[in-house]
């Protein structure tokens, strides 16, 4: 999950005090968003909101797509630390509750800042392939271990195909969740419930066609 069109680059915060400074703008982005909405982000907002001065601010984000990269890639590390720490915890376990385990950390990974995330995904155009991607391995990892030998080579085959897109939408569908008559504590129930009845499908026969 790596950016492959980079932003121009940008100083690298080296002290203490620099360092300070990057992590105030990148936490100013969220800031700006909660007063004035993703529509009104702009690097004059996001340095009155972090306590900075524009000519600081440029010393380490030469533009804005430059913060919405490192808010990106601060993204992509939040993921792969759910990603390994499922990994960890449900190395023995069934696929059933492995998935279930992923889903709802991948859900709230990305919802705690969802308008965020759905701006940055927009700005960094890789994002959600590299996702996707992320998401093919860590299955595919599942479905290789010894104890998972019930899925035939075809049915892994099917299931690396369907497992990394569904849960892709569907994680993002849940996070962005606001329709007042399902929660997103809801909406994460549906998303689970959703890919664990595809899993189940492979259970003792094969998937009926649709």
């Amino acid at each position: 999950m790596t950016t492959t069109e980079r932003a121009p680059a940008r100083r690298e915060p080296k002290q203490q005090r620099s360092r300070h400074t990057v992590d105030a703008v990148l936490e100013a982005v969220q800031l700006v968003v909660k007063r004035h909405g993703v529509e009104a982000i702009t690097t004059n907002r996001i340095a009155e909101a972090a306590g900075v001065s524009i000519g600081s601010l440029y010393q380490y984000f030469p533009d804005k797509r430059a913060i919405f990269t490192a808010l990106h890639d601060g993204h992509v590390n939040d993921v792969r630390q759910v990603i390994e720490q499922t990994t960890a915890a449900c190395a023995s376990a069934p696929l059933e509750e492995f998935t279930r385990e992923l889903v709802h950390g991948l859900v709230n990974a990305h919802a705690e800042f969802a308008d965020l995330h759905e701006v940055v995904s927009c700005a960094v155009a890789e994002s959600a392939p590299g996702f996707r991607n992320a998401l093919h391995h860590t299955f595919g990892w599942a479905l290789s271990r010894a104890d998972q030998e019930r899925y035939s080579l075809d049915e892994r085959g099917r299931m690396l195909f369907v497992l990394p897109r569904m849960v892709e939408s569907l994680v993002h569908g849940a996070a962005h969740q606001a329709r007042a008559d399902l929660s997103r504590d809801g909406a994460a129930s549906e998303a689970i419930r959703a890919v664990l009845v595809y899993v189940n499908s492979f259970q003792g026969s094969a998937p009926k066609p649709y």
